[in-house]
């Protein structure tokens, strides 16, 4: 039997799903245009209230458990095409939008300030997180391989072909934790876990894998700080913006943040979104995200929160693997707690 012709024969690329995730939700929340050039302005919890505005919701008011508000204040009108800053945590803060009346927001510290910027924008961030995967992985004409790493030093290769990719989506059972987020002028209010919500519909990403030890499926969340703090990840300890790890970890994650939770649905892939313009957005993120996978050999980026990194003298680098960069000190730690001291080795 005559064998495939060479020219036939195309090698399958192998990608990182880490790293695909770090700039996925990097360029999505970036560019998240509920949130676009918005700053925070003021922040509210069950211990004290907003000062600066009323908050007319009951959903507010009754909730008696743990709950986070946030309002923010757009500051300009983003032009669709243009290279505008991107929001970040580090420019979350503007004295432009600085009340009088307002709670003093100017000593939170950085890690709080990357909370309340991933935890707003994670409300509905499940679903467009998705469909930006999905995308992702559909500009490629031969489907790649992943590579999945974990928290816990576990790894191995498989595919990324619909057969072995589904979509699952939980209803979490009264989530535990009430998050509002308020975007002025807009007068634009998204809640998270309220008391007109029994049921709380979150999507994840689910990935076959080979069995061991008992873990044949792997869940990836990059939209899991939308429960703040609760939500970071890979590992239980992890301090990273996403979570991917084994789906009996993922569940006991689950009742962390909700009194219970049930598999509502499976399928291969998320429904378009019938805004056009959410939709031309999403494919943007993806192609960004591709370009920058594709030029990784030329520009870092952190390995931390995926924001890409000037080259210099000054460009912070692991000193022993001499593979991962990153923002500052603090992100290095975050990134090593969370992920990099399973997979560091000597150069």
């Amino acid at each position: 039997m005559q064998g495939p012709d060479e020219s036939e024969i195309v090698e399958r690329e192998t990608i990182d799903l880490y790293d695909i995730a770090l700039l996925l939700n990097y360029e999505r929340a970036s560019s998240e245009p509920r949130f676009r050039n918005s700053k925070l302005r003021e922040v509210a919890t069950h211990e004290f209230d907003f000062r600066s505005v009323m908050i007319k919701t009951p959903l507010w008011t009754a909730h008696k458990g743990p709950k986070d508000g946030f309002i923010f204040q757009r500051i300009k009108r983003a032009i669709p095409g243009s290279d505008e800053e991107p929001d970040l945590p580090s420019n979350i803060l503007s004295p432009q939008v600085m009340s009088s009346l307002a709670r003093d927001i100017t000593q939170l510290a950085p890690s709080r300030l990357e909370t309340i910027y991933w935890q707003a924008r994670g409300h509905d961030g499940c679903f467009k997180s998705v469909a930006i995967l999905q995308y992702f992985l559909d500009l490629y004409a031969i489907n790649p391989l992943l590579r999945i790493r974990l928290a816990n030093g576990r790894e191995y290769v498989t595919s990324s072909s619909p057969t072995n990719l589904s979509i699952v989506e939980y209803d979490l059972l009264v989530v535990k934790h009430l998050t509002l987020a308020v975007v002025l002028p807009d007068n634009q209010t998204y809640i998270t876990g309220s008391s007109d919500q029994p049921r709380f519909r979150h999507a994840v990403v689910s990935f076959e894998s080979h069995p061991y030890n008992g873990d044949n499926e792997i869940i990836l969340d990059m939209a899991s700080m939308q429960f703040g703090e609760t939500g970071r990840g890979p590992g239980r300890k992890g301090k990273s913006t996403f979570v991917l790890e084994s789906v009996g970890d993922y569940k006991k994650r689950l009742l962390t943040v909700a009194g219970g939770f049930e598999k509502a649905k499976v399928s291969s892939r998320i429904t378009p979104d019938p805004n056009q313009a959410n939709e031309a957005w999403m494919w943007k993120v993806a192609k960004k995200a591709k370009e920058r996978w594709e030029k990784r050999g030329e520009h870092h980026w952190c390995g931390h929160c995926g924001r890409p990194l000037a080259t210099g003298p000054a460009l912070k680098r692991c000193s022993r693997c001499r593979q991962a960069y990153y923002c500052d000190e603090e992100h290095q730690k975050m990134a090593w707690s969370s992920h990099h001291k399973s997979w560091c080795r000597p150069a």
